[in-house]
C-alpha cells in the first residue's frame, strides 16, 4: 500500500484521456498524467467489456501512479445507473480477477452494505476500499461528518473521501476542522469542497491533514475541478503556502 505521508494528486482518466495517451506519447494530455501520483480509472465511463484490462492499460502508461478504481452511480456524479447499483458486485470481482488490479476501490458511503463482501474478495489483491460520499448540494454538518467517519472506520475501511459543495465562505471550516480531526485514522482521505468557493479547499485541506486531492485531466468533470498542471504547481509549492488567501492568490494568476 502507499504510504500515508505523501500527499496525492489524482488525475482523472476517461476513454478520451486513456486513448490519447496510448495512441500518442506526445499528447498534450500525457504531460497531465506524467503530473499525476494517483489516477482514478473512471470505469462507469467505460464499456463494461473493457473493464478488466483498464488497470493494466493505465499500469503500462503510467506505472508511476496509484490506481483507484471507481464505478461512479449517476447520483454520486457519474454515468453508471442508480437501479443497477446491485449489479456492481460482480463486476467489481471482475476486475479484481484481472491480471492487473488498481491499489483502492472507490465504494460510496450509501453502499456499504457491499462492504464485507467487496473487501474480502479485495484483500486477496491487496487493494484497499475508499469510502466516497459526495454531497451536491451542501456541506454536512459538523456531526455528519463525524457519523460519516465512524461508519468508515466501524467497517475497518482503509480510504475516506468526501467532496461537498460550498455555498459559503465558511462552509470549508467544517471541511477542514473534519481533516485535523479525523485525517490521521485514515491510510488515505480527502476533504474538500467543490463549486468556485471550494476551489482553494482543494489545496488547502492537505495543509489540515488530508493526503488526496484531485485535478482535471482534459475537461472539468466535477464544479470547481482544477486543472492538473496548477494543481501540480500549487503542491509543488505547498510548504510555502501558509495562508488559504496566498492559495487564492495562486490560484487566481494560474
Amino acid at each position: 500500500m502507499f504510504g500515508k505521508k505523501q500527499k496525492y494528486l489524482a488525475g482523472l482518466v476517461d476513454p478520451q484521456v486513456l486513448s490519447a495517451v496510448e495512441a500518442d506519447s506526445m499528447h498534450p494530455v500525457f504531460l497531465d498524467l506524467q503530473a499525476c501520483s494517483a489516477l482514478e480509472i473512471r470505469y462507469d465511463f467505460f464499456d463494461v467489456s473493457l473493464w478488466p484490462g483498464l488497470s493494466g492499460r493505465v499500469r503500462k502508461v503510467a506505472p508511476h501512479a496509484m490506481q483507484i478504481g471507481t464505478i461512479r452511480l449517476k447520483r454520486d456524479g457519474g454515468v453508471f445507473q442508480d437501479g443497477r447499483a446491485v449489479e456492481r458486485m460482480p463486476l467489481w470481482r471482475s476486475l479484481l480477477e484481472a491480471e492487473q488490479v488498481p491499489d483502492w476501490l472507490d465504494l460510496e458511503q450509501d453502499c456499504l452494505y457491499d462492504y464485507e463482501i467487496l473487501n474480502k474478495v479485495a484483500e486477496t489483491r491487496g487493494t484497499g476500499i475508499l469510502v466516497s460520499q459526495h454531497n451536491f448540494s451542501r456541506v454536512p454538518t459538523a456531526q455528519e461528518l463525524r457519523d460519516f467517519a465512524r461508519d468508515v472506520a466501524r467497517v475497518g475501511a482503509k480510504g475516506l473521501k468526501i467532496a461537498a459543495m460550498c455555498n459559503l465562505e465558511e462552509d470549508c471550516e467544517r471541511l477542514y476542522d473534519f481533516c485535523r480531526k479525523f485525517g490521521e485514522d485514515f491510510e488515505l482521505f480527502a476533504a474538500f469542497g467543490m463549486g468556485d468557493l471550494g476551489r482553494v479547499s482543494r489545496v488547502w485541506s492537505l495543509k489540515e491533514g488530508a493526503n488526496l486531492t484531485y485535478g482535471s485531466m482534459g475537461r472539468i468533470a466535477a464544479p470547481g475541478l482544477i486543472e492538473v498542471p496548477t494543481m501540480a504547481r500549487a503542491l509543488e509549492k505547498l510548504p510555502e503556502f501558509n495562508s488559504r488567501f496566498e492559495i487564492a492568490t495562486f490560484l487566481a494568476g494560474n
